[in-house]
């Protein structure tokens, strides 16, 4: 009697082994499919930071250019060594990039200027 109820013992205590076994077994699988879908998603979101970034250096870089476009051509405007009107597409291209301020007052100023000069000298 005593080695049958420390067979059912062992083999209850058996099966408890292996029934733990078996649920650290899952445990770990679930555990690694949730190391592998976090590692996904952060490369994910490293990429879809990596793109902005680039975006954002590409519009700095296009906005720097035309920032020194524009310089270089208000540069031009204001050269009074250039004759007024081979300055002239100088200007008109600095007003198509949304050139305003001082060189299209300047310019604009110079214009009537001459004109006043052209007057008085008739």
């Amino acid at each position: 009697m005593e080695s049958t109820i420390g067979t059912i013992i062992g083999v209850l205590g058996f099966a408890l082994a292996v029934f733990i076994a078996f649920r650290q077994v899952q445990a770990e699988k679930r555990n690694a499919q949730e190391r592998t879908e976090e590692k996904e998603l952060h490369a994910k979101e490293l990429a879809e930071e990596r793109e902005l970034h680039a975006k954002e250096l590409e519009m700095q870089k296009k906005e720097t250019e035309r920032t020194n476009r524009l310089i270089f051509l208000a540069d031009r405007i204001f050269d009074p060594t250039i004759p007024r009107e081979l300055r002239l597409p100088f200007y008109e291209e600095y007003l198509s990039m949304g050139g305003n301020g001082t060189a299209v007052k300047f310019w604009l100023i110079e214009g009537e200027r001459e004109k006043k000069q052209i007057a008085k000298n008739r």
